[in-house]
């Protein structure tokens, strides 16, 4: 049984599932690019940016390391031709399939998490912004030179930034925390569908009903 969007033969393909959806069929149907070429290129888009969870590292993208934004990047970069992000991210045909592939394969948690890596990545580039010594001006008195009268000076001296940083530190590490804690229930959630999953094909009954695309017949 192949997911949604699924990666086979050096290629990103399909599966008769997700045409059945309405928002992939519709897309596929009004699509007046030749030979459905940007179809064909925003399937690419949503599995190489959005197909991040999975069992088994070959189903899903490459980039699921990478935060949302980096991935939508490289993406475009190196899988879609001569179409830009911005087509994509504008296309209501494109928007329209992301939420349904979003709705129908990820779970809560996973949606959490994907989130919360994004954030996670900003503070972390926050942080390298943030400098290790900054510059402080400080008022000296002093004596005038061949009088007895005194003077402040302003003089500019180097402290360390400890105190943001470590704050900035600080708030990275709670976020680390809840990330791994939502990676564990995500793991969770995965293995609880799958085998929920593997007991809905093993019922004769259910499977019965079960057409050849993959999809159960109405009673109508």
């Amino acid at each position: 049984m192949h997911d949604l969007i699924y990666f086979e033969d050096g290629k990103v393909k399909v599966s008769e599932q997700a045409m059945q959806i309405q928002e992939f069929k519709d897309f596929k149907k009004y699509d007046r690019s030749t030979d459905c070429q940007f179809f064909e290129k925003a399937m690419n888009y949503i599995f190489y940016v959005y197909k991040v969870f999975g069992s088994e590292k070959e189903h899903v993208s490459y980039l699921a390391n990478l935060p949302l934004s980096q991935r939508k990047i490289v993406a475009c970069k190196t899988h879609t031709g001569v179409y830009r992000m911005e087509q994509f991210e504008e296309s209501k045909w494109v928007i329209k399939c992301v939420e349904a592939f979003l709705l129908y394969s990820r779970t809560q948690s996973e949606r959490l998490l994907d989130a919360l890596k994004e954030d996670l990545s900003k503070f972390t580039s926050y942080i390298e912004t943030i400098p290790v010594d900054i510059e402080k001006t400080i008022k000296i008195d002093t004596i005038i030179p061949g009088t007895e009268e005194s003077t402040t000076i302003p003089v500019d001296i180097k402290i360390a930034n400890a105190k943001e940083r470590l704050e900035a530190l600080k708030n990275v590490q709670i976020y680390r925390e809840m990330y791994l804690k939502l990676e564990k229930q995500a793991t969770n959630d995965l293995r609880n569908k799958q085998r929920t999953q593997a007991r809905l094909f093993e019922d004769r009954e259910v499977v019965s009903k079960i057409s050849t695309d993959g999809f159960p017949l109405s009673n109508e």
